[in-house]
């Protein structure tokens, strides 16, 4: 790809061609298609969401919307690859953030400038299961449910939220973290400590808050750690 000099552009939108895919005039009259930088968008014809993807984006820039425009690289087809702003927010941050966007890691270094928001945005859209992400599969598992009480220090643990653990019955005793949901509460968890259960689980991936929102160890990246993952239970029952 040929890269572009950062500069930005005022432009009006002409419309919408997919989720990740728009013409625009700019102040000088000159029609341009622009390709969405630093996301993958699911395919309409392929996936369910990629309709949701284009719908979406017709929402947040109809036609004639003015926009801003910082291009950053030319893809093999012409198109110059942008990051799209309204209102100073970025779009393709934005639909990350909505789940109607997945992040593309290998150009994400073209969003240098806010590259660990769309990490945390990706994340968090994951985490709660929003749009694409709304096909995570439930599990059900079984084994003896322990509560572990964490003691009242910081540490890793405590942060992380790591209290209980589900001892499976397979061969290999795999010890799982468990985490309440909104339809079973830790409360309900904590009388189950001990017991033999069946539950229905689905697998959500850590997150990292940022450092200016809460106090976290951090990684050599200077980044919080990740906390927060493990099998969200959604039913319990003893055995």
């Amino acid at each position: 790809m040929e890269l572009l000099e950062l500069i930005l552009v005022l432009a009006t939108v002409l419309g919408v061609a997919d989720g990740g895919t728009i013409r625009v005039k700019d102040n000088a009259g000159q029609t341009t298609t622009v390709r969405l930088a630093c996301i993958n968008i699911p395919e309409a014809a392929k996936q369910p969401y990629g309709l949701a993807a284009t719908q979406r984006l017709k929402q947040l820039l109809p036609s004639g919307s003015p926009v801003v425009i910082r291009s950053i690289e030319k893809d093999e087809n012409g198109r110059t690859v942008d990051e799209v702003f309204v209102d100073n927010r970025s779009v393709n941050l934005r639909l990350v953030e909505e789940g109607n966007a997945l992040i593309d890691r290998k150009s994400l270094h073209n969003c240098n400038e806010n590259k660990t928001q769309f990490l945390i945005a990706e994340a968090n859209a994951k985490n709660k299961r929003l749009g694409l992400w709304q096909q995570s599969k439930t599990h059900t598992l079984r084994g003896k449910l322990i509560y572990e009480e964490i003691p009242p220090v910081r540490s890793s643990r405590a942060y992380r939220g790591d209290e209980f653990f589900l001892i499976t019955n397979l061969p290999n005793q795999s010890r799982l973290v468990l985490r309440p949901s909104r339809k079973v509460s830790r409360a309900q968890l904590q009388s189950f400590h001990n017991q033999q259960v069946e539950i229905t689980t689905v697998y959500v991936e850590a997150t990292r808050p940022s450092s200016n929102q809460v106090a976290c160890p951090v990684d050599t990246d200077g980044q919080c750690m990740p906390q927060g993952n493990g099998y969200q239970v959604l039913s319990i029952v003893a055995k």
